[in-house]
């Protein structure tokens, strides 16, 4: 074989061999989990050394009724409906850093892995006040930023050449919020003590709200501890 082309095949091979190796240092994958609620959960991936990567996962919900409405009912008092008329979108973005800590080789076997979440609600209802010959409807809206951070624990499993599976057992966090929801609108004095008093029936013991009631309508705030679980059943693919 001429050498120049015994040449090239080698540099060639190498070439490929290279980038497959460079290639396989990737990871994507979709949270299988929270599908059922209408979440989209993608994460990716990536080695920075032999057992150490970094991961990130962002988290879509497009606006629809609250997931797992039931559960917030058991936990709040909603005497008039006010979680029922909500509709609940969100945002998320998750940076952490894994340790797989029984394997030298990364994306596989059990971690430990702390993190930083930040993550954006926009939530909106509806007040409905009835008076003795009509009924108003008071739209409240808007959005809720919290920061936490946590350690999870899981574990990964390659399932074929390229395939794997990632079971994050439980990710524990705590952090703070902030968030504003209003509703402008005019109200008349008995409106104003219809209001006030759904508000005064509604409360959500994780949120330290603050509820405002004048002529020009409703302000909510918040602003204090926030705390949240994550877990995730995730299907990869390495590249």
């Amino acid at each position: 074989m001429n050498l120049h082309y015994l040449t090239t095949l080698v540099i060639g091979l190498l070439a490929i061999t290279g980038l497959k190796a460079q290639k396989s240092s990737n990871l994507i994958k979709l949270n299988l989990l929270p599908l059922s609620v209408g979440n989209l959960a993608f994460e990716y991936e990536k080695t920075i050394q032999e057992h150490i990567s970094l991961n990130g996962t962002l988290s879509l919900r497009s606006k629809s009724g609250l997931p797992f409405r039931s559960i917030w009912e058991s936990g709040v008092d909603d005497t008039y409906n006010i979680l029922g008329e909500a509709k609940l979108a969100a945002f998320s973005f998750t940076p952490e850093l894994r340790f797989y800590l029984r394997n030298k080789e990364a994306f596989k076997g059990f971690y430990i892995a702390p993190f930083i979440k930040y993550s954006n609600y926009h939530l909106s209802t509806i007040l409905s006040v009835d008076q003795s010959d009509y009924q108003k409807e008071v739209p409240i809206s808007g959005s809720l930023n919290a920061l936490t951070v946590g350690v999870a624990i899981g574990s990964q499993w390659r399932l074929g050449d390229a395939i794997y599976l990632d079971w994050r057992i439980i990710g524990p966090n705590y952090g703070f919020n902030k968030g504003t929801f209003e509703g402008k609108m005019q109200l008349s004095a008995e409106e104003q003590r219809e209001v006030r008093k759904q508000l005064d029936n509604f409360d959500i013991d994780v949120l330290d709200l603050k509820k405002e009631v004048s002529a020009e309508g409703v302000t909510i705030t918040t602003k204090g501890p926030f705390a949240g679980l994550r877990t995730a059943l995730s299907l990869g693919y390495r590249f």
